[in-house]
């Protein structure tokens, strides 16, 4: 299965529909944070896409949204977060224990701007970077694995 994976929009709904549009055969959308607003704008525009949303430290007015959201994807566990409640600019270990606490092994999260996937304690942790500056990520899930692929717009 393929997934988009979305973060850091800032207002940039042009960026946040050019990604949504190239990425047409991805119908399952992660947002991680900071544009809450911007996807609200997309949602009806994109309704065939089953939506994954977590608040960032900039979405004040979105107090429905949690800031954790987990979903269980072709035999694997994938937890998803903005990442600024588990301080994902200094370490991703706390990211990497919440993970492990819910036997996630696949970790998703923004915050930092920054394009990036790594291995931390056996968890795949990946920020698509930030979409305001045209980055974001599709993952192909599948029982033999998940791959990552870093894109821009």
């Amino acid at each position: 299965m393929k997934v988009l994976v979305l973060s850091d929009s800032h207002g940039y709904v042009e960026h946040l529909r050019a990604a949504l549009q190239k990425e047409s055969d991805c119908k399952l959308v992660f947002f991680l944070g900071d544009g809450l607003r911007d996807l609200e704008q997309m949602r009806a525009a994109f309704s065939d896409r089953t939506w994954m949303c977590v608040r960032g430290n900039n979405d004040w007015s979105s107090g429905n949204v949690d800031d954790f959201a987990y979903k269980y994807i072709e035999g694997h566990t994938v937890i998803a977060t903005h990442g600024h409640r588990v301080s994902v600019r200094t370490t991703l270990a706390p990211l990497a224990a919440k993970a492990a606490d819910v036997r996630a092994d696949v970790a998703l999260y923004g915050h930092t701007h920054v394009p990036r996937q790594e291995f931390v304690g056996g968890v795949l942790c990946v920020n698509p970077g930030a979409l305001c500056d045209g980055c974001y990520a599709v993952l192909d899930v599948g029982p033999k694995g998940v791959k990552v692929h870093l894109k821009r717009i």
